[in-house]
């Protein structure tokens, strides 16, 4: 018992969130499966809270990284800023002219690289202020700070930021530009999207079409008096213009495109899979991209109490289908110090050339190595300084007057980071090292990380199982050998004492092992382990054999046999529900109130036992288990007690062969009760709990889990759309090789947070009728125009799917489409549709 115990502890441990932990949803109910994320929660809390206590003792013996240094724009900068004459040094956000000549002075006084951790997702609102701050003169803001950047070619990075929620944003429509103008033909990828790049910044789009050996550019026009301005706005006096055609669509590149093919990373050994795919990049605006520059990401995802502990290296994002590796901002600056573009993952460890290395998980996660106990006062975190961001920018300004620089920031071949720390709060994080971390800080304690080759690992999930499950043991050990010390009150207290100090002991083990190794080990999960193993035992020894045979002989006794229960009194274990993946059939009459007027008691109970016993048949020649009856509801389910992996299969196949027996049936029915049934029905597949459920006066063998409810919902869905077999997305993937179903709705019920493909099951593969195929090719025309928005041509389309081959599921849409006519859904629209529950049966509760 004591080892079980720490089993389901160590299971809780070693199913641990790999990478970034996503916010768990809220319980709608009891169940195994809730109560086991809840306690998971509780004890990854704890274990997150004995991880920042090794931080800060790793900090005390650390030392302060000067290879990094924060320049920050802080209150104390803006201040002076709004009392200084200058052009637009008091407007903020400052023009990039004046942000490019603070990163070129920084490079002037010996800084090896610079990190503007500076949003530039919008084109600039200001014009240059100082010719004397560029190199040459610019047209605006954005090309002044893009010729600077270029000035020190390779010596700045820029950044961006990323989010993981939300639905994919759609490209602008390509109908805009229904003409095309030729910029010029380049031997290299590179050298195209250096011309592609002139064209986004004018806002048009660019269009990198293969001919032979080179790469035409096209930029997108109006029509050909644009096109011709076009062509000569960007240096091309005769430039051949066409019309665009809709193969073009497949070469065109927008911003984003362009900064991924600029920003993306080679990782070799590292299954980009496993990276965590972000949704949208706030990246620089088209102007501002170039070769010249470095870029990485800024984004600093929290944990699930808001602590930030570790930085994602790497993240995935993918463009038509292909996956891209985006690299953080530290791990970017890195690269550029290390002289390399290409990355190797080894063992747990990401190598940046042969110059540095730095522990990072599958999914791409650093946790993150802090060299202080404690965040520094001012813009320093854990580094060793900071600099205000207006000492920076009066030696700007001292050096174009012709005046000496009048602050020596010493910078000298250390790496900068150009931040904002002033004004939002959402530049100051929590971490284990204190609730208002700069985020400036934090990157530059990544890096400082990243060049000294040092960082945090954590310990395999199996090496936490099996230290979780030791202790355990050996918390049972302890109880039931030194159990005779509960003899006396001095006795007691030795006994409680000695699992202090075992405690204690193993705490001061995992310290150690944190400090002078960089491993984090397990702390919490096994500490409970053998405590509450400990206490486990303690409590059993006092219980009776007696005892235990009269739980199980009452639990079991009703429908096993003597054998099997002399079995389970030797094996708790064999009592223990079970998790597996499942399918669950819930169906009923349709219309049983209005069916059942009019019928005898006698004829209601004969025709109703009679569709029972057809229906039960059905289900157990699929090889399924009847569960229960409620009133005139049926659950059934597939998968268990004999495992099968067939289980949607066999669901589907009982819906369909349950239809033929009822018609089969409905004369016979007819002439002998007056009248004929038909039925609704909803299936569904996924992880539930199965076993021997109830109280202590009646439990019977069933199953639990999201599933039921679901199966439940779909069945009373049926009466909205006029389907009969309504299933879950998980069901129509699993037996879609041989059964055909069709995509009636993506709808999100109440009371759940995420939406639910809902699909019809229409029959077995090669069964399906030549007319239901030319209603399924007509229907997934109409659908695919209506998620696409063109809902009058879907309203068409629905109408004489509704009209021609009476579907019930295509005048739902009509009515849907004729008032998104009238009012349109707002631009976030996804196409999913909130449908309120229409009442639930039983089964469900």
């Amino acid at each position: 018992m004591a080892v079980s115990f720490g089993c389901v502890l160590g299971l809780m441990v070693y199913l641990r969130a790999p990478g970034l932990a996503e916010p768990r949803e809220d319980a709608t109910g009891w169940s195994l499966s809730t109560v086991f994320d809840t306690a998971q929660a509780w004890l990854d809390g704890w274990e997150r809270v004995s991880y920042d206590w090794r931080v800060r003792e790793l900090g005390e013996r650390s030392e302060r990284p000067d290879e990094a240094v924060v320049v920050a724009i802080d209150d104390e900068t803006l201040a002076e800023a709004r009392q200084d004459d200058r052009p637009g040094v008091a407007t903020q956000p400052w023009p990039r002219q004046l942000v490019g000549g603070m990163v070129h002075r920084l490079v002037e006084e010996g800084a090896l690289l610079v990190l503007v951790d500076l949003p530039f997702t919008e084109l600039s609102p200001n014009s240059c202020v100082d010719p004397r701050l560029s190199p040459q003169p610019a047209p605006n803001d954005d090309a002044g700070f893009r010729a600077m950047l270029d000035r020190d070619s390779g010596r700045a990075l820029l950044a961006f930021s990323w989010e993981s929620q939300g639905p994919r944003v759609l490209p602008p429509a390509s109908r805009l530009w229904p003409y095309r103008v030729k910029l010029g033909s380049y031997a290299t990828p590179a050298e195209a999207r250096t011309r592609a790049q002139a064209v986004l910044a004018v806002q048009r789009p660019a269009f990198l079409i293969p001919a032979g050996s080179q790469v035409e550019v096209w930029g997108g026009a109006t029509d050909e008096v644009d096109g011709h301005a076009l062509g000569i706005r960007l240096g091309v006096s005769s430039a051949a213009i066409e019309e665009r055609r809709a193969a073009d669509d497949a070469w065109r590149m927008g911003p984003t495109d362009l900064f991924v093919s600029l920003a993306e990373v080679q990782v070799e050994g590292l299954d980009p899979t496993k990276l965590l795919e972000v949704r949208h990049l706030q990246h620089p605006v088209a102007p501002l991209m170039g070769g010249g520059s470095g870029y990485g990401s800024v984004t600093l995802p929290a944990d699930p109490d808001g602590v930030v502990r570790a930085i994602p290296q790497l993240v995935a994002y993918t463009v038509r289908g292909q996956r891209h590796v985006l690299p953080s901002l530290p791990l970017a600056a890195a690269m550029r110090l290390a002289d390399t573009r290409t990355l190797r993952y080894a063992d747990g460890v990401l190598h940046v050339g042969d110059a540095y290395a730095v522990p990072m998980d599958a999914s791409g996660f650093s946790l993150l190595r802090w060299d202080a106990p404690t965040a520094g006062r001012g813009s320093r975190g854990s580094l060793s300084r900071s600099i205000r961001a207006w000492n920076v920018l009066l030696n700007v300004f001292d050096v174009a007057s012709e005046r000496p620089a009048r602050f020596d920031n010493d910078l000298e071949g250390r790496t900068v980071v150009l931040t904002r720390t002033a004004g939002e709060g959402g530049h100051l994080r929590s971490t284990p090292i204190g609730p208002e971390t700069p985020g400036g800080a934090i990157l530059g304690q990544a890096l400082a990380n990243i060049l000294r080759s040092q960082g945090i690992t954590r310990a395999q999930p199996d090496l936490d199982f099996m230290l979780t499950a030791g202790l355990a043991f050996s918390g049972a050990f302890l109880a039931l050998s030194l159990s005779f010390l509960l003899r006396s009150v001095r006795g007691a207290v030795l006994y409680v004492g000695i699992l202090v100090a075992a405690a204690a002991g193993y705490a001061a083990g995992a310290a150690y092992v944190f400090i002078e190794q960089r491993l984090w080990i397990a702390m919490a999960g096994p500490l409970l382990a053998m405590v509450g193993a400990f206490v486990v035992t303690l409590l059993y020894a006092f219980s009776t054999e007696n005892e235990v045979r009269d739980f199980v002989q009452n639990a079991l006794g009703r429908y096993v046999s003597p054998e099997v229960a002399r079995l389970v009194t030797r094996d708790l274990n064999l009592m223990r529900p079970e998790r597996r993946k499942m399918s669950v059939y819930i169906c009923d009459i349709e219309g049983f109130t209005r069916l059942s007027e009019g019928l005898s008691p006698e004829q209601l109970v004969g025709l109703f036992n009679e569709y029972l016993t057809e229906m039960a048949a059905v289900v157990r020649s699929t090889a399924g288990q009847v569960d229960k009856y409620i009133g005139d509801s049926v659950m059934s389910f597939w998968g268990a007690p004999v495992r099968t992996d067939r289980h949607a299969h066999l669901a589907c196949e009982a819906a369909l062969k349950l239809r033929v027996v009822l018609e089969e049936k409905q004369d016979g029915w007819e002439k002998k009760f007056g009248r004929r049934l038909s039925f609704r029905a909803g299936i569904d597949t996924g992880e539930v709990v199965v076993g021997d459920m109830g109280s202590q006066l009646k439990s019977n063998y069933t199953v639990l889990g999201d599933a039921v409810g679901l199966a439940a919902r779909l069945e009373s869905v049926n009466k909205v759309y006029g389907t009969w077999v309504l299933v879950g997305d998980a069901t129509a993937q699993l037996a879609s090789d041989s059964y055909v179903f069709r995509m009636v709705d993506h709808v999100r019920f109440k009371g759940r947070s995420q939406p639910v493909r809902v699909h019809e099951l229409l029959g077995r593969r090669g069964e399906i009728t030549p007319r239901m195929q030319a209603l399924l090719a007509l229907y997934e025309q109409a659908l695919t125009a209506y998620h696409q928005r063109r809902f009058a041509e879907a309203h068409v389309l629905f109408e004489r799917a509704s009209m021609d081959f009476k579907d019930s599921v295509a005048a739902v849409y009509v009515a849907r489409c004729a008032r998104f006519i009238v009012t349109p859904p707002p631009a976030d629209w996804d196409g999913v549709h909130g449908l309120e529950d229409p009442g639930p049966t039983a089964v469900a509760a």
